[in-house]
């Protein structure tokens, strides 16, 4: 287990780690064309985003930061998951606008279960606390609508620094934003994602904890490195502390 006394920065991931949404984008998506008179299921939503998404983040990587920019890289992921459903140009341009303006807000986005209680608990440790994301710009605005922002000296997003995890370089950069001039061994990164979190953190020489329920035998994690939700992580740094 991390000694937290051991520790001088810890960062956190946002979706599915520090964030979730409050409904499933597919259902939300879902709402949002109902709202404009198109009936569509979840199941087929699923299945384009995920498609659009996958060959987006490959021709235009970084949600587009080099190339078409967040904003369109969106209104493109929009457009790939209703393109069988529909075919008014201004309705789903219509779409995409409210989509990208509510993924800012608690329509969409709440924190996880534990994140205050956990927040709170490492921060009277007088440990420093960040963010590291692959995320749009967008990041800031939720976690300045959920509360969260006070609780943070940074917050790191992909599209913004021009590196995703699990390069270390995003890694790096973070550790140049706390006031103490530590070792990489001080830095605990917290993720739901084992190759861009766990692993990109132990690659920059970070210690890391993972946050999922969803294990994998394969994955080379040893024992107190891995935990269900953020509330069995708390009473764990707690009890160890």
């Amino acid at each position: 287990m991390v000694l937290l006394s051991k520790i001088k920065l810890l960062t956190f991931d946002a979706t599915n780690t520090l964030l979730k949404f409050c409904v499933s984008p597919w259902k939300y998506y879902a709402e949002v064309a109902e709202k404009h008179g198109y009936h569509v299921k979840e199941e087929q939503i699923k299945k384009q985003f995920l498609g659009t998404y996958k060959i987006l983040s490959k021709t235009h990587p970084n949600f587009g930061r080099e190339s078409i920019l967040w904003e369109n890289w969106w209104r493109k992921i929009v457009e790939g998951t209703f393109k069988d459903s529909i075919d008014d140009k201004d309705k789903v341009k219509s779409i995409s606008n409210i989509l990208i303006e509510d993924y800012k807000t608690p329509k969409c986005w709440c924190a996880a279960d534990g994140a205050l209680d956990l927040l709170t608990h490492i921060r009277n440790q007088g440990i420093e606390l960040g963010v590291i994301s692959n995320f749009d710009p967008r990041l800031h605005e939720v976690l300045h609508q959920l509360n969260l922002t006070t609780y943070f000296k940074f917050v790191l997003t992909s599209y913004e620094v021009g590196y995703n995890k699990p390069d270390k370089a995003i890694f790096q950069l973070a550790k140049m934003q706390t006031k103490f001039n530590i070792s990489s061994e001080e830095c605990l990164h917290i993720g739901d994602d084992y190759e861009k979190d766990f692993e990109g953190a132990k690659g920059a020489g970070w210690e890391a904890i993972l946050v999922t329920e969803d294990w994998q035998e394969h994955w080379d994690i040893k024992p107190k490195q891995c935990y269900r939700n953020l509330s069995e992580l708390k009473k764990e740094l707690a009890e160890y502390h």
